[in-house]
């Protein structure tokens, strides 16, 4: 059997491993949480580039949109014209 004082001295080994073993979890504790602050800002930075490319998606339907109602408006007029030409060629050759 171990004399006391053997006991105090593997104690104390056994304290001193823990506490490396416990500033070594602390110093990986610290790294990961770098790591994590370094991801959020690279996600905070693709947030908003993913919101700015949206943004120039979103006006570009936008003026795709302009460009169709303005063209539409066109169409329709030119149709409009044709119908009431056909229909006072229609007219006119009814009442000659």
């Amino acid at each position: 059997m171990a004399t006391l004082e053997e006991r105090v001295v593997y104690l104390e080994g056994r304290g001193q491993e823990q506490a490396v073993q416990i500033a070594e979890v602390r110093a990986d504790i610290r790294d990961v949480r770098a790591d994590i602050r370094d991801v959020r800002t690279e996600l905070r930075d693709f947030r908003v580039e993913v919101n700015r490319r949206f943004e120039d998606v979103d006006g570009r339907f936008d003026r795709l949109e302009t460009r169709f109602d303005t063209r539409f408006m066109w169409m329709i007029g030119f149709q409009f014209a044709t119908l009431m030409a056909v229909i006072a060629a229609l007219l006119n050759v009814y009442f000659r």
